[in-house]
């Protein structure tokens, strides 16, 4: 019979890690969008080479499940930073924890939709905003960072907001190599007292709190970037 009692308990012992996952997809948000930030450029740019891999990447990305991309970096990540330390000398069998192979993998794989959305938001503004700025005697990075990217940041965020949404809820994976989420923590209170459903339901009920909290703040914030 389903409790309430120990749905209320499972909460409590769940909500310990929502910090630390909160921390971790702002982590991942931040790189993703870093990275993501260089492949639009490159292909903005049309790099010579650069644009050719940057192809790759992106068709990778969007033919691989992301259990299946994490799981490829969480044995591949560690060979291959430990290969590169034995070359450089730097010392032999380098430990990589499998919270920093979750970061890495899951950056690297939002860098994707990142980078189309800047794109996106590059490609919205009005080319005459960049005559203006010259004519104005702007240099070009004085006309990227003064004029464009201000008006694209606009265009952005509610974008990233998403996707930081989206993040949270795809870090129920991170229990696959270790790392401890809202869903691992969920598996291991059903695993204590045996009560299963109501584990999973104070996960689904804390997931829905947190988002439905954050969608309110993020809303708030992108009305503040739209008066900007």
């Amino acid at each position: 019979m389903l409790s309430g009692t120990v749905i209320l308990e499972d909460m409590r012992f769940i909500l310990t890690v929502v910090p630390f996952t909160l921390g971790t997809a702002l982590i991942v948000l931040i790189f993703g969008i870093l990275l993501g930030f260089v492949v639009a450029a490159v292909r903005i740019r049309q790099i010579p080479v650069a644009k050719q891999i940057a192809r790759v990447f992106i068709d990778y990305t969007r033919g691989i499940p992301l259990v299946i991309h994490l799981y490829l970096a969480y044995f591949i990540l560690p060979m291959a930073i430990d290969s590169i330390c034995r070359m450089l000398g730097i010392g032999q069998d380098v430990k990589v924890s499998p919270l920093a192979v979750l970061v890495v993998a899951y950056a690297l794989y939002i860098s994707v939709g990142q980078s189309e959305n800047i794109r996106g938001a590059f490609y919205s503004i009005d080319p005459g905003q960049w005559d203006a700025a010259y004519a104005s005697g702007m240099t070009g990075l004085q006309a990227l960072f003064r004029i464009i990217v201000p008006q694209g940041v606009t265009v952005v965020v509610p974008v990233f907001f998403n996707t930081f949404l989206g993040v949270i809820k795809g870090l129920s994976l991170a229990f696959t190599i270790g790392v401890a989420d809202i869903l691992s923590q969920a598996k291991l209170a059903s695993a204590q007292n045996a009560h299963y459903l109501e584990a999973y339901i104070a996960a689904a009920l804390i997931y829905w709190a947190l988002c439905g909290l954050l969608d309110v703040v993020f809303s708030r914030i992108e009305l503040a970037f739209k008066k900007w």
